[in-house]
């Protein structure tokens, strides 16, 4: 009991944390951010890291993700702080022997944490109550991306660049059948020129960005 009485500092701080990102995440997602995006600007704001990514830009778009980030930043300068203090009360008193299970008992528990939240289900309660808490102190929902276009499962955006070695080269959209492929360009992005809403006939050249959408795979094969 008293190496458990020991650690449990640290594994308070542990949970605070956890939660802090998982609500931070909640809150961009409801912004209209992917979760994947949302969660990794939460833990890069939270712990100071990888938040240059070109992601991050998206950020100043909207007010409460501004606002949320600010907070964590400044959360996770005091949980630094607060990680220090736990560690050394925790690890500053008793033996070497004492001290190892003190650390066993908190890699433990961060590997059942671990394993909790990596449930499908539990994942799915914690972010619906979460969610609905947030949305009770006024947060608008957004809807993201994939929501926006009805996106179905398989379907998606995705840059197709051509190059000398592309067999569209020189090709029209019609004649590199891009709609038997159920792919629809949505724009070519050529030099300093975007051309939107192509045409059938527009002549695909080397360099072309196309922004597509349609079935990913297939999209893959022009990639190939």
């Amino acid at each position: 009991m008293e190496v458990l009485a020991a650690a449990l500092p640290v594994i308070i701080i542990i949970v605070i944390f956890f939660l802090i990102v998982r609500i931070a995440t909640a809150v961009l997602k409801l912004t209209g951010m992917d979760e994947r995006t949302a969660r990794f600007q939460a833990i890069s704001a939270f712990t100071g890291t990888g938040f240059t990514t070109k992601e991050a830009e998206t950020i100043l778009e909207d007010q409460n993700r501004r606002k949320t980030i600010v907070v964590l930043m400044i959360m996770g300068k005091v949980g630094i702080v607060s990680v220090i203090g736990g560690l050394f009360f925790s690890f500053g008193q008793g033996d070497a022997h004492s001290d190892v299970w003190k650390a066993v008992v908190i890699l433990a528990f961060i590997f059942i944490l671990y394993k909790i939240t990596s449930l499908g289900s539990f994942n799915r309660a914690l972010n619906k109550f979460i969610e609905k808490r947030i949305l009770a102190r006024g947060i608008t929902r957004q809807k993201t991306l994939e929501e926006l276009f009805h996106l179905p499962k398989g379907y998606g955006l995705a840059q197709l660049t051509i190059t000398s070695d592309s067999k569209e080269s020189g090709l029209s959209l019609a004649e590199a059948g891009f709609i038997k492929k159920d792919i629809l360009v949505l724009s070519i992005e050529r030099k300093n020129k975007l051309i939107s809403f192509p045409h059938a006939q527009d002549v695909i050249e080397d360099g072309d960005r196309l922004l597509c959408y349609g079935l990913i795979k297939n999209i893959k094969l022009y990639a190939a």
